[in-house]
């Protein structure tokens, strides 16, 4: 079996993808495929995929008519060979020593379930978003998943993203947003059942994912009143898929489904607040605030 799968969903990254793909390939280890969903793009997205199927058998690419992205990681992770996944957005790029410094640090610690590591914020000016990715007080301590999501879960940071973890695939397994009503916003109903469900985690103190902040081409980023009121629907299904699967997890007490609720209410209430007052007025009645 490969050690790594390395999933990248695509919809109209012609502008960036070859970046994307190049900095993969170009790992400093090598026992990994790349698995990019093509999600139903409509620019040169596709003649990139095949011009890099033809030079590199490690890059399988697969067609699909527009699904969304929550769909796309969960075909991609379905799609997987690797014993580890990792998640790369098509416009972002991914330190050439990513896998060979995972690889070293999932041997020496007895094969967590997950690893978190830091990231590069591309354009963001401010800085503003910086430390609420790249936290470091638990740097290279192994933890029980329950214990990492209660220290990442403070105000102020930022976790549930794919791109910041590298999961042993057979997490999933349990797991799965198939059939439901997502679109978006997957990470944010899955990632924290992943963290809470895993036996061991370690975060790391490397800095192994660039991400491009703002992007309009971002797969998070499309900027309409549509797009806004589909996201804010999409959150909201995501916060309640989360908090009914957590009550179902073995290892979870009655006091850490109490600090769960209370954590997604919070990201609720946020949410509701950052939307114009024409779609709070319209989505009041969903988000029963």
């Amino acid at each position: 079996m490969l050690f790594f799968s390395v999933i990248v969903p695509c919809f109209n990254a012609e502008k960036t993808l070859r970046g994307c793909l190049n900095s993969i390939l170009t790992q400093t280890y090598n026992d990994f495929e790349v698995v990019v969903i093509n999600d139903g793009s409509t620019d040169k997205s596709k003649a990139i995929l095949d011009e890099f199927v033809k030079k590199d058998q490690r890059v399988h690419a697969y067609h699909f008519r527009n699904a969304g992205v929550a769909i796309s990681r969960t075909r991609g992770t379905n799609l997987a060979e690797g014993d580890y996944v990792i998640f790369v957005d098509s416009d972002d790029t991914i330190n050439p020593n990513l896998l060979a410094t995972l690889k070293t640090t999932i041997i020496n610690n007895n094969r967590p379930d997950i690893v978190r590591y830091q990231v590069n914020l591309v354009n963001d000016v401010k800085r503003k978003d910086h430390q609420r990715y790249n936290y470091l007080d638990e740097a290279n301590a192994v933890m029980s998943g329950m214990d990492a999501l209660k220290q990442w879960s403070k105000p102020r940071k930022k976790y549930a993203v794919y791109w910041l973890f590298a999961f042993k695939k057979n997490i999933f397994y349990k797991f799965s947003i198939a059939g439901s009503e997502l679109h978006c916003y997957e990470d944010v109903a899955l990632i924290p059942i992943l963290i809470a469900s895993a036996r061991s985690v370690i975060c790391i103190d490397f800095i192994g994912y660039n991400y491009t902040c703002n992007n309009s081409t971002s797969l998070t980023n499309a900027a309409s009143t549509e797009a806004e009121r589909s996201r804010a629907i999409d959150f909201l299904h995501a916060c309640d898929y989360a908090i009914a699967n957590f009550v179902k997890l073995d290892n979870v007490t009655a006091k850490d489904i109490a600090f769960f609720t209370q954590d997604y209410m919070r990201r609720l209430r946020g949410k509701f607040d950052s939307l114009p007052e024409d779609l709070k007025t319209e989505l009041a009645p969903l988000y029963k605030l």
